[in-house]
């Protein structure tokens, strides 16, 4: 049997006449922000930034994202803009916050769910989505009064260089990296399927923002990792072994 409301109603017949417009509807967008650590520059942590191509924000930086689909959900549209982005998938990403501050977006009222992406550097292939001008790759970190810095060898954005409140977005996403890196394993989505220690070492480095003993370093991770049995070849120092992650999660504190 069934139930009926204090109208009278059944189910079917209160949605048959349900009105979705009775209330105004945000709109909902995807940010996502992809990180990875660069060798080439001391291991730095990098942050992928898109050049905005058109309004609102003509010419400021932004993390990439778009809107949301109507037959998708929230994870199929950040797998979608990560691999418009990258042209990749199936790589670690989690969930960061929601981001619903009323004057957030100029064109409307737009509520952000940002997702974290962590890649190694050697697979990224990025490209300029349609409302981008420009992508880069740019050295990213928080000094000690809490202020956001981005960098390129080439430009140092302020805080009026970045668009919406993605300063803040990437502010969220910077704390809550640092954090899971002290108990997860999270830095060996960063780190490849291969690594030598002191590569390793230098990933957490980049990430907490700070050197970390090396006898110390080693010890915590010691039954974490194994080696290949290769040693690596491209160093033009003496050949290090080559480790890999064994299975598995734990927690550790540096």
């Amino acid at each position: 049997m069934d139930m009926r409301d204090r109208n009278g109603m059944t189910e079917t017949e209160f949605l048959r006449q349900y009105d979705p417009d009775r209330y105004e509807k945000p709109a909902v967008t995807v940010d996502m922000l992809i990180f990875t650590v660069n060798p080439e520059k001391d291991y730095s942590l990098e942050l992928l930034m898109i050049e905005r191509g058109g309004h609102p924000y003509l010419g400021k930086w932004a993390i990439p994202g778009g809107f949301v689909e109507m037959d998708e959900s929230l994870e199929q549209a950040a797998a979608r803009e990560l691999k418009e982005e990258t042209d990749l998938s199936d790589i670690y990403m989690e969930q960061l916050f929601t981001f619903g501050d009323v004057g957030r977006d100029p064109r409307m009222r737009v509520i952000s769910v940002a997702y974290m992406a962590l890649v190694p550097k050697d697979k990224l292939h990025p490209v300029a989505g349609d409302d981008a001008a420009k992508v880069r790759w740019f050295t990213v970190k928080m000094v000690e009064d809490g202020s956001l810095v981005l960098l390129t060898d080439e430009m140092t954005l302020t805080e009026g260089d970045i668009a919406f409140d993605h300063e803040k977005v990437i502010k969220t996403a910077l704390q809550r990296l640092k954090n899971k890196v002290e108990y997860t394993d999270i830095a060996f989505e960063l780190a490849g399927e291969e690594f030598t220690l002191t590569q390793l070492q230098s990933i957490y480095e980049a990430v907490l923002g700070r050197k970390l003993h090396k006898s110390n370093f080693r010890r915590s991770i010691a039954d974490r990792v194994e080696k290949t049995g290769e040693k690596e070849t491209k160093s033009s120092n003496r050949p290090s072994c080559l480790y890999r992650k064994k299975s598995g999660e734990w927690e550790h504190r540096f």
